[in-house]
């Protein structure tokens, strides 16, 4: 293979690289709790008066929608959580999805979670709550966005790919063409 070929094949594999980062990167950051909450709503779950922390507002389709709750009030005993999207059926047509819990460090009887928004369109963060006092439900509605576009030259370049790589392959296949010595032909004598 041509020494040029090899550095253009290099170059593209590091720009290919750098993109899934780029997007991994991406990824994480859209799903990390931040330092302050993005949107805060007040919900009572029964007897229990919870603060609901949104970290991304409007949520963005196909990304994880982080959160946390926490009780308004002290609470004598424990709470555990049972937390889930669920689709508008009106609206969306998807299935709920159970958000993933973990519990908050810094708060007695406080969770963080990560909440699945698979579609766009209007969701609810569906919370039952158990405790001391028993039972309680709230729901906190919830926006989804579709996630940006790509811009218009970076879907041409991702489009293109293949046309790119047969101009490659052309181009070394002509290069063999050229280097290779021509056989003499055999002479052959006319018919009689």
């Amino acid at each position: 293979m041509p020494k040029p070929l090899q550095f253009v094949l290099l170059g593209v594999g590091v720009l290919a690289l750098l993109a899934v980062l780029g997007e991994l990167a991406y990824s994480i950051a859209a799903t990390t709790h931040g330092s302050t909450p993005v949107k805060v709503v007040k919900v009572n779950a029964g007897p229990y008066p919870l603060t609901v922390n949104l970290y991304t507002y409007p949520a963005h389709a196909s990304y994880a929608l982080p959160f946390s709750i926490e009780p308004q009030q002290a609470v004598n005993g424990t709470l555990s959580y049972d937390v889930s999207s669920v689709p508008d059926p009106g609206d969306v047509a998807a299935t709920p999805v159970r958000a993933g819990l973990s519990p908050d460090a810094k708060i007695r009887n406080g969770i963080q979670g990560t909440a699945e928004i698979t579609v766009q369109g209007l969701w609810d963060l569906d919370i039952i709550v158990n405790g001391p006092a028993g039972r309680g439900e709230a729901s906190v509605p919830i926006e989804a966005t579709a996630p940006p576009p790509l811009p218009e030259w970076l879907g041409w370049t991702i489009g293109l790919i293949p046309l790119y790589g047969l101009i490659i392959f052309l181009l070394t296949q002509r290069g063999r063409r050229r280097n290779k010595p021509e056989q003499p032909t055999p002479a052959t004598e006319p018919i009689l």
